[in-house]
């Protein structure tokens, strides 16, 4: 006679079936209505009993772990067993000229003027007001009464100081951020001997276990399971340990993250910063946007944290590989939309020693003077090897222009020909977005070819032209050279003697002049060439403007010098209708330069008579 209990089922009803086959072998309950009587109300109580304890064992067992726990506070914990910080909010960051006008003032006016750290300005996003506040203290001396205080960092928020008192009969004693909100990028922590003392060591937060010893003035920083940053200090043999009593000043900005990324501009004659504070008790302040705030984001999400600690704990903190590069980053810069990084050995032409990283930054399409430096000073010191220098390249777009035409059934839907226009302009759109505008975003013609034929049920098929163009903005005042690489071989159509690339108009001695390519005799190479339109006629004006490589995507324009600076679109169409960028490149398609046309599907409206008028699209132009 069977007396196991089957322990494998947590499913509630596959508990209970267990327990009344359990009771049925057993001689005391063999008269029992197990459905119908009060045993069954009983047998509930234990099955869902049991359910609920075999649910809270495989629940508390998945937060053990780092890929399946799903409470935020536990993620953070399983993280900090590989040495991973989770990033804090972060505020958004803006460069300003500050001019402070002293002319008319009385006074006695000084040679030297500061410009001291925490300094508030204000500014309207959204018709929302946010305040800065200058981060690092700056001085300048006065000219044509006006002290002007160039590349000034702002960040968005308000700062916070909290004091601690150094109680060294608590063990490892930690030392609490009051705000959730604190970025922890512009964390300052300082030491004083006691509270009547005006002198204070500055600790560093620490990077590397290299360059720590007992007396390196370095602090540690750890997020709580309550999702709290914590500031703690080493024990004497890692890190110098404040002495008892010592006082403990922790100052940063609380912020809204995100929210005023964008700050900066000038809309409708309201300035874009303007001051709160004066500075040195004067009030005639300009403030110029430089640079305009980006970098504001929410703090790390769970997911971002299970993806890149195991990534950081592989690098070991320390950049060899081109994605330590990438982790590195990632975990301590957050204006990134995507990254790309990649040894000098895969250099398009080879250069040993360096390490390249590209990033395309989350509002705009390159990094400022001072993101880069933060990278490469900051981030990356004392993490690369030695011989290996770091540079930040700047994305490079290719920008795609797409003739599309589809033909419909307008029998299968109640849109005009107008409507379906917009229906399939929308696609493409979304397909731009969720595609491309990344290092790694393919464009594959195919999946696009099918989202424009699954748009709607009237579209029965469509074709794709696409084209590739590059835009430069030339100098007036020198000769102009530019090397445009793109991510496709360069596809001809017709004879040799057709162009290759084509491009828009450019002043020379104020008439209209454009590129062009001629073969060149011994070479797949051709030769580009400067012409002008007479009478219909192309005349060749500049014979040898740069080289086309045709097999390597690649375009070089020398010595022109066009009469202004006027944008030129430099236009090719690939050999592939795929396109896969490298390194550096990144594919977009240009909204304004998509030309959509439909056309009525005289066949499937008209059967077989209709196939007398029925055209095809040629797949080239």
């Amino acid at each position: 006679m069977a007396t196991n209990l089957k322990v494998t089922e947590l499913d509630f009803d596959d508990i209970k079936d267990n327990l009344k086959a359990f009771l049925k072998t057993q001689t005391e309950f063999n008269d029992y209505d197990f459905d119908g009587s009060g045993m069954s109300v009983l047998l509930d109580v234990l099955a869902y009993n049991t359910h609920y304890n075999a649910m809270n064992a495989h629940f508390a067992l998945n937060e053990a772990f780092l890929d399946s726990a799903q409470i935020r506070g536990n993620v953070v914990t399983r993280a900090k067993l590989l040495g991973y910080i989770p990033r804090s909010i972060l505020s958004p960051r803006a460069t300003v000229t500050i001019a402070v006008n002293v002319a008319g003032e009385s006074g006695t006016i000084p040679t030297t003027l500061t410009l001291p750290r925490g300094t508030k300005l204000k500014t309207l996003v959204g018709g929302e007001e946010f305040q800065y506040v200058v981060l690092d203290n700056h001085t300048t001396t006065i000219s044509n009464n006006v002290f002007t205080f160039s590349n000034v960092t702002i960040c968005e928020g308000t700062f916070r100081e909290i004091k601690y008192r150094v109680d060294n009969d608590i063990e490892n004693q930690k030392f609490q951020l009051t705000s959730d909100t604190a970025d922890t990028s512009t964390l300052r922590v300082r030491v004083q001997e006691n509270e009547e003392s005006t002198a204070f060591d500055i600790y560093t937060k620490f990077e590397t276990l290299s360059t720590v010893n007992s007396e390196t003035k370095t602090y540690y920083l750890q997020q709580n399971s309550n999702e709290y940053y914590e500031v703690y200090f080493g024990d004497g043999v890692t890190g110098f340990k404040p002495t008892n009593n010592n006082v403990v000043t922790i100052d940063y900005v609380t912020t809204k993250g995100k929210e005023s990324n964008g700050a900066g501009v000038s809309v409708n004659s309201t300035a874009g910063f303007s001051m709160v504070d004066n500075v040195g008790g004067f009030s005639t302040i300009t403030v110029t946007t430089s640079a305009l705030s980006t970098g504001g984001v929410d703090p790390e999400t769970s997911e971002s944290i299970r993806f890149n600690a195991p990534l950081t704990f592989t690098s070991q903190n320390r950049a060899v590989t081109a994605d330590d590069y990438a982790a590195i980053i990632k975990k301590s810069f957050a204006n990134i939309d995507s990254i790309s990084t990649w040894g000098g050995e895969d250099q398009d032409p080879p250069e040993y020693g360096r390490a390249y990283i590209a990033i395309k930054p989350l509002l705009s399409d390159t990094l400022t003077d001072d993101e880069k430096s933060q990278i490469t000073g900051t981030i990356l010191k004392g993490k690369n090897v030695v011989s290996i220098t770091p540079e930040i390249v700047d994305p490079n777009f290719t920008h795609l222009e797409l003739d599309v035409f589809f033909k419909y059934n307008p029998n299968l839907t109640d849109r005009s020909s107008t409507d379906l226009q917009t229906v399939v302009r929308d696609t493409i759109k979304d397909y731009n977005f969720n595609n491309l505008n990344k290092f790694d975003g393919v464009f594959r013609h195919s999946e696009l070819a099918r989202k424009v034929d699954n748009s709607d049920p009237s579209i029965l098929n469509s074709t794709i032209r696409p084209r590739m163009f590059q835009t430069i903005t030339p100098i007036s005042t020198g000769l102009n050279n530019f090397d445009l690489t793109f991510t496709s071989p360069f596809f001809q159509t017709g004879a040799s003697t057709n162009f290759i690339l084509t491009s828009t108009a450019f002043k020379l001695n104020g008439e209209d002049h454009f590129f062009g390519d001629i073969p060149l005799t011994g070479s797949t190479s051709r030769q580009v060439i400067v012409y002008r339109i007479v009478s219909g006629a192309n005349i060749t004006v500049i014979n040898n403007a740069g080289t086309v490589d045709v097999s390597n995507g690649k375009i070089t324009l020398n010595s022109f010098q066009p009469d202004d600076t006027t944008p030129i679109r430099i236009t090719v169409v690939p050999h592939s209708l795929d396109l896969a960028p490298k390194r550096d490149q990144l594919l977009s398609i240009d909204d304004s330069r998509v030309i959509i046309s439909p056309e009525i599907d005289t066949i499937a409206v008209s059967g077989s008579s209709g196939s007398i008028g029925y055209t095809t699209t040629s797949k080239l132009k």
